[in-house]
């Protein structure tokens, strides 16, 4: 019995330790496909709230008095910085190939859709030589309104294509960037 018992004892315990591992191996892969279906919905989430932070903007800017004040724009823009903080905390390097290339496109896409939105509401600044407020006046007319909302009408159009790229499970670098002629 105890020689029987030193041959299987050993035996046992590889077999337990080739389980656990082969358990191991198949949680970590499940977390990871897991992590990036959550970073798939967190990217098209994103998409969704700047789109609405972009239209109530524009909202504002189309509907809003002539005594506008730069405040009242300022919160949809932290909004946009917000979102756009949320997604740089994402780790694509555990993503798949296909979801880190369309991570880092999202990603630049975002930002430039928060830099844009920046200039295009200081550009409306009545004074634009010291450092933007919340009570800075906005000059609100003819010419800067739908200049504003020709803007924003440019940024939600990446927006939409974006969001309906990752819907589609598509490869936005081939949606946004592959298509662009830099021959002339």
């Amino acid at each position: 019995m105890g020689e029987k018992f030193r041959l299987w004892v050993p035996l046992l315990v590889s077999f337990l330790s080739l389980a656990l591992a082969g358990v191991s191996a198949v949680y970590q892969f499940s977390e990871s496909k897991r992590y990036s279906s959550n970073t798939h919905q967190v990217l098209i989430n994103s998409a969704e709230l700047a789109k609405y932070d972009l239209k109530l903007l524009d909202y504002k800017v189309l509907s809003g008095d002539a005594d506008m004040r730069y405040g009242e724009l300022n919160i949809q823009l932290d909004s946009l910085k917000q979102n756009l903080e949320t997604i740089k905390d994402v780790d694509p390097t555990t993503l798949p190939k296909i979801d880190a290339i369309n991570y880092q496109v999202y990603r630049q896409d975002l930002n430039t859709v928060v830099k844009l939105s920046e200039d295009a509401t200081n550009n409306m600044r009545k004074d634009r030589t010291k450092v933007a407020g919340d009570e800075d006046e906005l000059d609100l007319d003819i010419s800067t309104r739908p200049q504003f909302d020709a803007t924003i009408k440019n940024l939600k159009h990446v927006l939409n294509q974006d969001e309906q790229g990752l819907k589609q499970h598509k490869d936005l670098y081939n949606i946004n960037y592959a298509k662009v002629d830099f021959s002339n």
